[in-house]
């Protein structure tokens, strides 16, 4: 009986590392940076991060920051690609900013918890202000090798930056 338990939590052991090695996934860090602008009325935008295929084919929402659903509309881009869905956004959504520099983590896992396969996909960032501008950039990456990138944003952010941390 000794002999069979311990096969058994060999196993188990076994099954469990082999688990933990497939989940591994590529991770992002992105430093947004929302500038400070000397406008009235000033209403805090609201920002989308998104991935995509490179057909364009919607993978996982990253962040979001939007006060209420009923305003998730107002990010054109990300409402055509994602905002219409079904999908529960709870875990990356947070409220809107005020002007500064913030880093938003992103754990290489999808909305449902499954992890992003290692590959080259585009990331797209929309921020957008009510009575205010709209910035838009999308860029290509690759979760498989690690590397930092710059994003320059025209008015409703300011240069900010991506790094890939690949597993």
């Amino acid at each position: 009986m000794l002999k069979i338990n311990t096969l058994c939590s060999a196993i188990l052991i076994f099954m469990a590392a082999l688990f933990q090695s497939n989940t591994n996934a590529a991770e992002l860090e992105i430093e947004l940076t929302l500038p400070d602008l000397d406008i009235q009325p000033y209403h805090r935008p609201y920002v989308a991060v998104w991935l995509e295929t490179p057909q364009r084919k919607h993978v996982t929402t990253v962040a979001l920051w939007v006060e209420k659903a009923e305003w998730f509309k107002d990010l054109r881009q990300w409402w055509r690609k994602a905002g219409k869905s079904d999908a529960n956004f709870d875990g990356v959504t947070g409220a809107t900013k005020r002007p500064g520099s913030y880093t938003i983590n992103w754990n290489g896992k999808d909305l449902e918890g499954n992890p992003v396969i290692a590959g080259k996909y585009l990331l797209n960032l929309e921020v957008v202000r009510e009575e205010g501008g709209r910035d838009y950039k999308r860029m290509a990456l690759d979760l498989s090798e690690d590397g930092k990138m710059t994003i320059a944003g025209k008015k409703e952010f300011s240069e900010s930056f991506i790094t890939i941390k690949a597993k």
